[in-house]
């Protein structure tokens, strides 16, 4: 799942940035239909924890595997929403927010999942939700439950 080129700017592609949390699920969802009607590609991107760790520990190993499924998650579950989309899937250095601003120069969209334990805070954005529509260069579509 690893790409270690640099994300290149193209003009067709819809950015979603992926936690493992339920909400960036949807954020899945709602960006794959979102690049499948504009017939672009989608970038999965998540904010590595361990990207320039040793992995010494059990862990730390264990951590690399949560994270590593929680790309190939997000991935196939893009693929089998609408299996004409191109997926490619990027693991970036934290921060997340500034990572997802990064990745998205130049793509259509970013979209971003809220999340909230209670119902007042599902009314709120998000640090990294509230850090994308603050900061982006392309419009950002912030997906709730």
């Amino acid at each position: 799942m690893r790409n270690s080129d640099p994300i290149e700017m193209t003009e067709k592609f819809v950015v979603v940035g992926v936690d493992g949390s339920e909400a960036s699920l949807r954020a899945v969802d709602w960006a794959t239909d979102e690049a499948g009607y504009r017939d672009a590609e989608l970038r999965v991107v998540h904010a590595n924890l361990l990207e320039h760790r040793v992995l010494e520990s059990p862990i730390l190993e264990n951590q690399a595997k949560r994270e590593s499924a929680i790309v190939r998650a997000a991935v196939d579950r893009a693929r089998l929403r609408c299996q004409s989309v191109t997926v490619r899937a990027f693991t970036v250095e934290p921060p997340a927010g500034e990572a997802l601003i990064r990745a998205s120069g130049g793509a259509a969209v970013l979209v971003v999942g809220s999340r909230g334990l209670s119902r007042m805070q599902e009314i709120l954005l998000g640090s990294v939700s509230r850090e994308c529509v603050a900061g982006a260069p392309c419009s950002v579509l912030v997906v709730r439950g």
